[in-house]
């Protein structure tokens, strides 16, 4: 009885976010072509892959991948909250455990927890890509934020 009190409490004051899963998150890595750089800063700077890393849950990650004679990409590794972790915590804890985890930035975790990237080469006018547009979707999601779109009238 003794133990399963002592187990009780330890949950308790840790969370289950941090017992569960830990202060940090294995992203996976791969690029194309394998030789590109790939930098997070104050983390990696290296230029073999694939390659997996810890990283901290509690905080938003830039990752940039470069390589000469092709275009840069920039990725966020993004902090989102677990509802998962958010639910042990309710259940298994009685609340307490989510003032844990939200104090330890636990109860989030790191979307894409995998990246497989590949790399465009440059244009050689160094002008924008041309990038299909398919109009049967209804969004258009873009990496890096930029896009140029001409809309010409049919006759």
């Amino acid at each position: 009885m003794r133990r399963l009190m002592l187990c009780f409490l330890l949950v308790c004051l840790t969370g289950c976010g941090r017992v569960f899963l830990g202060d940090t998150q294995k992203v996976e890595i791969n690029v194309t072509p394998a030789d590109a750089r790939i930098k997070i800063p104050d983390r990696i700077d290296r230029d073999t892959n694939p390659f997996t890393i810890e990283l901290p849950r509690n905080e938003s990650h830039l990752v940039e991948i470069s390589k000469p004679g092709y275009e840069t990409k920039w990725i966020v590794l993004q902090k989102v909250k677990l509802p998962s972790v958010v639910i042990a915590d309710i259940l298994l804890t009685l609340g307490i455990g989510l003032f844990i985890d939200i104090y330890w930035g636990t109860w989030e975790g790191l979307k894409p927890a995998r990246l497989d990237v590949t790399l465009e080469p440059e244009t050689a006018d160094g002008g924008p890509v041309e990038v299909p547009l398919f109009l049967a979707e209804s969004t258009l999601k873009v990496q890096d934020g930029s896009v140029l779109i001409r809309v010409h009238t049919l006759r």
